[in-house]
């Protein structure tokens, strides 16, 4: 039997999966996660962000900054409910240092 790649599982559900880079020197840090949060809280989705197999919940600033993500790491931010795809643009806007929430 073959072993399974990491993630198949996920990309079977009917959910929305993207990876977004880390981009500052800081790392996922305070305030990004402050955002995310404050997002998350409004929409009628899900939300998930992943780092090396340790899953966060987007509703809780502590879960996200114990993720622990540096600058330049690759977390994947897991959406499902009503609003999926904009709350996964809207996510991707706040790493990239954009002010859409």
């Amino acid at each position: 039997m073959q072993a399974e790649k990491p993630g198949y599982y996920l990309q079977h559900l009917d959910m929305q999966v993207t990876k977004i880079k880390v981009r500052n020197a800081n790392g996922l840090h305070l305030r990004t996660a402050a955002r995310v949060v404050g997002f998350a809280k409004k929409c009628k989705s899900k939300i998930s962000l992943c780092y090396k197999c340790r899953f966060a919940d987007s509703c809780s600033v502590l879960d996200l900054l114990s993720l622990g993500a540096p600058r330049d790491s690759q977390i994947s931010v897991i959406a499902q409910g009503q609003d999926e795809k904009e709350v996964i643009d809207k996510i991707e806007e706040v790493f990239s240092g954009g002010s859409g929430i």
